[in-house]
């Protein structure tokens, strides 16, 4: 079953390699290639080339469920053959130590046999081991393959963004900062520009020159009239005009 399927992955990855090399030629063919031509046939190797990608990343998961039970196998032949291995040094030290005769069919059998089944575990470890290694070796030529995507990818990317206008671009020069202001802002900062201008020129004390409040009439620094109080009642009534009974 996993040489079935592993066969299958191969095949896919020689597809996929196939489809690359084929894109990749017509990258190098492109500046002497129609662009409609050239961008039909990119777009047909590269659906191929992403379906073959999906097969494989699909084809991924029934790989590693695979490697997972080679490794628990594994496991469990090296723990057979540790025990198969003291076995026979048992039998050996034993046979050094007089208890065995070598001449004795029992014993010489026993050892023959122990010998027999741990060479046996040895070939069943050496076996899984290999088949082990060609399956992560498969699994890393799924991760190369799938990590690399579609070569030449940036042609169905996003468009690019357009260049900003001259218009759009500001030259700030002399530390100067430039604000968008509409045009009614602008009249609403002239007028409060005047209105305060005029207060301020109206309460400017004409002794002392210290600016006051607009409803003062009298400096509250040092006291002075800010207003000649009677040439404005003289400007506003004449009296000289006026008849008065005494």
């Amino acid at each position: 079953m996993a040489e079935v399927l592993e066969k299958k992955i191969l095949d896919l990855l020689d597809r996929r390699e196939e489809l690359v090399g084929r894109l990749q030629n017509l990258e190098n063919m492109k500046t002497d290639t129609n662009d409609r031509v050239y961008g039909k046939i990119r777009d047909d190797y590269s659906t191929q080339l992403q379906s073959v990608l999906e097969k494989i990343s699909d084809k991924r998961g029934s790989l590693e469920v695979k490697a997972k039970e080679l490794t628990g196998q594994i496991g469990e032949q090296e723990s057979t053959f540790t025990e198969q291995s003291d076995q026979v040094d048992e039998l050996q030290i034993r046979a050094k130590l007089g208890e065995f005769d070598h001449g004795n069919d029992e014993f010489k059998n026993e050892l023959i046999q122990s010998e027999s089944e741990r060479d046996k575990t040895s070939g069943k470890l050496d076996k899984l081991r290999k088949e082990l290694s060609e399956l992560n070796g498969v699994l890393s030529d799924v991760d190369n393959a799938t990590s690399a995507g579609v070569p030449g990818g940036e042609f169905i990317s996003k468009p690019k963004s357009q260049p900003e206008s001259e218009e759009d671009i500001i030259d700030i020069e002399d530390d100067e900062l430039i604000e968008e202001i509409d045009g009614d802002e602008i009249k609403e900062l002239d007028a409060d520009t005047e209105d305060l201008t005029t207060e301020t020129e109206d309460n400017k004390c004409p002794s002392c020159g210290h600016m006051n409040p607009p409803h003062l009439v009298i400096c509250e620094e040092c006291n002075a009239e800010l207003e000649d109080l009677s040439q404005d009642l003289d400007d506003e009534f004449d009296f000289d005009d006026m008849d008065v009974d005494i």
